[in-house]
């Protein structure tokens, strides 16, 4: 299997990496909290780079580049910690609409940088796209959705929001008309979320049945595969920052990076992300095969902790300052652990998979 990247998506990651170095310095990313700035963002990123349409079709505007592409992208906002709809809209939705099929409409939309994201988690989920206990039921010609879909990232930045609903035909996927009874908050990466108050809200049916499931959890899946990757971009930086720390602080008269013991565990550290960014490859490449997407899931969530630990640590008192990255990358590596399911409910997962 070939694991290099061709000369069109290095150029795709050159270009983002770049950009994002630019744009994108620390300073700028501290101080970028709530919604309506990372929204603000977001439209000023694809304003100057388009970023949206790199892996959606080319029927919709899009670069036709694929799951190689958001993994390419996913990794390079990961290391800038950029907070973006990105996985959400364009990786998420992107793939839904397109194995729903007939969606040229919102595809369309999603490539010139529109923000549509699907709820579809709920309290008793845990990563599971078809555990859905929210119920939607035909009032004369309307339909009507009860239940509560939690910590859908960037619903009240939303141009669109999609949800999953069960429908006398089984899974259904709608889209929600009008305003969304939610309540917003800002999760621990200080990203915008909302929990969806469903109670009788109006909605479009977008499709139901067996081939709406099938989309819904493709669709997860590679939400997955893209925060693994994502994940990638943060432990790369955590890494470079607590080896570069490590050979500036000095105890004893020495740096840090001279002792053996701090030495083997930022061997740790690398083997944990080399073995965390080739599973991520391999979910991307793989992109139909549930087991090796929740295979990267596994291995990314236990990575994300030990390093994210690890590098707080090395930084002693400062690893939690306001002033240095690594608290702010711990954060975000610390929500991944849960994004899209844990450690825990993807081992499991893998393991009734590869039974079955």
């Amino acid at each position: 299997m070939n694991l290099e990247l061709d000369e069109d998506l290095r150029m795709l990651a050159d270009s983002v990496s770049g950009w994002l170095k630019q744009y994108l310095p620390f300073d700028r990313r501290r101080e970028m909290r709530g919604g309506a700035a990372m929204r603000a963002f977001w439209d000023e990123m694809q304003g100057a780079l388009g970023l949206a349409g790199a892996g959606l079709p080319e029927a919709w505007g899009g670069f036709g580049h694929g799951s190689q592409a958001h993994m390419v992208v996913a990794e390079a906002l990961g290391g800038a910690l950029a907070a973006t709809p990105y996985i959400e809209a364009a990786v998420t939705v992107g793939t839904l609409l397109e194995r729903l099929g007939g969606q040229d409409e919102l595809g369309t939309a999603l490539a010139a940088g529109k923000v549509v994201v699907l709820g579809w988690e709920e309290a008793q989920s845990r990563g599971d796209a078809l555990s859905v206990l929210t119920e939607a039921t035909l009032d004369g010609d309307v339909w009507r959705l009860t239940g509560t879909k939690r910590a859908v990232r960037w619903a009240a930045q939303a141009d669109t929001v999609l949800v999953t609903a069960r429908t006398p035909r089984g899974l259904g996927v709608f889209r929600i008309d009008g305003d969304v009874p939610a309540r917003d908050y800002r999760l621990i990466d200080d990203h915008p979320a909302a929990d969806l108050l469903l109670d009788g809200t109006a909605a479009t049916l977008i499709a139901a049945g067996d081939a709406a499931a099938a989309a819904i959890a493709a669709a997860v899946d590679a939400g997955t595969a893209a925060v693994c990757a994502e994940g990638v971009g943060l432990m790369r930086t955590l890494l470079d920052d607590t080896v570069e720390y490590t050979k500036q602080r000095k105890q004893f008269g020495q740096a840090l990076a001279s002792f053996q013991v701090l030495q083997h565990r930022m061997v740790d550290m690398r083997i944990q992300l080399e073995q965390s960014a080739a599973a991520a490859i391999l979910a991307a490449l793989r992109g139909n095969d549930p087991a090796a997407v929740s295979a990267a899931k596994a291995q990314v969530g236990e990575a994300a902790r030990y390093i994210g630990q690890q590098a707080v640590q090395l930084h002693g008192g400062m690893g939690l300052t306001e002033e240095l990255r690594v608290g702010h990358y711990f954060r975000r590596t610390t929500a991944i652990e849960n994004q899209f399911g844990d450690a825990d409910a993807h081992t499991r997962r893998y393991r009734k998979l590869k039974v079955a």
